[in-house]
């Protein structure tokens, strides 16, 4: 179907400040005469670059595990009054976040309308593909690329703003826009469809993006780590179907994106790095450093760090020390074991900003990409995350082991840990099975995956353990299957869509 209304590059680029689908926007008339034209303008408007476009990872890693706020016993202060007040709102999960965030002049990142930014985006390939000239091949490598988008940032909101799949699939997910139609104001107002939807529309469009990939020249099924393909698909549903706990189907796409292609683990104990032992291996994300894992790149750094890239102070003998606001958590860090390279090669040590130097048994919140010199993440050159080989192992282990075919699970667990322990102190899954074989497999998710993203949504399908973050000496706790596992929806957004209903909100959090 023709659309009446195509955005310009720079016009959906201008969206990132106030938008999302549910507000009429300003329109231009540019129409892409070509395939060619209309992939650019799918570059430009639906690819989550590593500079510039909307917020989407933002608190990926701040709700979770993998974070704390300075040691206590250092008695750090945030400086900034309003902004210590935003951060603790979000940092200990409290209902009123946005409104917090916003009362107190913080930028909230609105990653709702960051998604449906992009979502746009892909709408309007798709709307305009049938309209342009161009080979089959050429008009259906567009779609698939737009389709492969679209699932992602549906999977990425329905995790945010919906109940866990596996937990309610009935419960409010997130309004399925599936076109760019934006002419009429009722178009403009959809309530939320229910989890299972989106979850069925995310397979819809996925099995659509493969289908499309398949019968594509090999060049195309595969363009780069910067552009989606077909491996990335596969890995994406694998992922999907883990979360819905299909584990035959998990099983299966994780295998195809380990036996059907060409990447390879990286060996830690072999990894080199042109720095201080103080600078670790970061390869996952740097477009310098080709990692032979990486499947796609995506977002910007800044998007995913922002919140815990502050800095807090103390005294100490009349000298002001200063320190990075948050660190990785102590779970976290003592979950590695003797000989496992990740701790070092994973996450950044510390830095001390008034010797310039990094603190060798001190660990930051930053991980998986370049550090700067003075101990802040480099964005200038790389991408926050990555789709990247290392998760298929820990799919496919995951979904065998639920499965019942646990020597599969071992096997594959195995072969990620001979990649990333030193010889002869491998931690082996020999021995385990059932629930200790499960849960041997997750906690190695955890540190593997540390710093990437996935800890948040993965807390949300284990069951909704209770978590804790202390703030200022004190403990504020998210119970267990807590009704803060599912973000608020930001009040700017309800107060432009009245057809979208509230999550429930937990009370106040309270420390004790």
């Amino acid at each position: 179907m023709k659309i009446r209304y195509i955005y310009t590059i720079v016009a959906i680029f201008a969206l990132s400040a106030c938008s999302d689908f549910l507000e009429p926007k300003s329109q231009s008339e540019y129409v892409p005469k070509d395939a060619n034209a209309l992939q650019e303008m799918l570059i430009g408007s639906a690819y989550p670059a590593h500079k510039g476009g909307g917020y989407i990872l933002t608190y990926l890693e701040f709700f979770s595990d993998d974070i704390q706020l300075h040691k206590t016993d250092y008695q750090f202060n945030i400086n900034n009054a309003g902004e210590a007040k935003a951060l603790q709102a979000a940092f200990t999960w409290q209902p009123d976040m946005f409104f917090t965030m916003t009362l107190n002049s913080y930028n909230i990142h609105n990653i709702w309308d960051g998604y449906y930014d992009y979502i746009l985006g892909a709408n309007a390939a798709l709307d305009y593909i049938d309209d342009v000239e161009g080979t089959d091949d050429e008009k259906n490598y567009v779609r698939a690329q737009a389709y492969a988008l679209r699932s992602f940032y549906y999977f990425m909101l329905v995790n945010h703003f919906g109940a866990p799949y596996n937990y309610n699939r009935d419960a409010l997910g997130v309004p399925l826009k599936l076109d760019s139609q934006l002419a009429s104001s009722e178009n403009l107002l959809q309530p939320r469809n229910t989890v299972e939807d989106v979850y069925n529309q995310i397979l819809k469009d996925l099995d659509e993006a493969e289908r499309l990939f398949i019968d594509l020249p090999e060049a195309k099924q595969n363009p780069s780590e910067y552009l989606v393909g077909l491996p990335m698909i596969q890995l994406l549903k694998s992922r999907v179907y883990l979360y819905m706990e299909r584990w035959a189907d998990a099983q299966t796409y994780a295998a195809k994106v380990i036996n059907d292609w060409s990447f390879v683990l990286h060996n830690l104990n072999s990894s080199t790095y042109a720095a201080t032992a103080m600078k670790p291996y970061y390869n996952f994300t740097n477009t310098r450093a080709k990692s032979p894992e990486i499947i796609w790149l995506y977002g910007k750094i800044s998007d995913l760090t922002d919140l815990f890239d502050g800095t807090v102070t103390r005294t100490d003998n009349g000298t002001t020390l200063l320190r990075n606001a948050f660190t990785a958590s102590t779970t976290l860090l003592n979950s590695f074991k003797t000989g496992d390279l990740r701790k070092d090669k994973y996450i950044s040590k510390e830095f001390d900003r008034q010797n310039n130097v990094f603190l060798a048994s001190n660990y930051s919140a930053f991980g998986k990409y370049n550090i700067t010199e003075r101990g802040v993440p480099d964005g200038s050159a790389n991408f926050a995350l990555s789709f990247r080989l290392s998760e298929a192992y820990l799919n496919l282990a995951e979904a065998a082991a639920f499965n019942g075919q646990e020597d599969v699970a071992r096997d594959a667990i195995h072969t990620l840990l001979q990649n990333r322990y030193s010889a002869g102190t491998i931690e082996d899954a020999t021995g385990l099975s059932g629930n200790d074989l499960q849960q041997f497999i997750r906690d190695e998710r955890r540190k593997e995956l540390c710093m990437e993203g996935q800890r948040w949504f993965d807390l949300r399908r284990y069951g909704m353990p209770a978590l804790t973050h202390a703030w200022d000496n004190q403990n504020y706790t998210l119970q267990a299957e807590d009704p803060s596992y599912t973000m608020p929806i930001p009040e700017a957004v309800l107060e432009r869509n009245t057809k979208l209903v509230q999550n429930p909100l937990a009370p106040a959090r309270q420390p004790g």
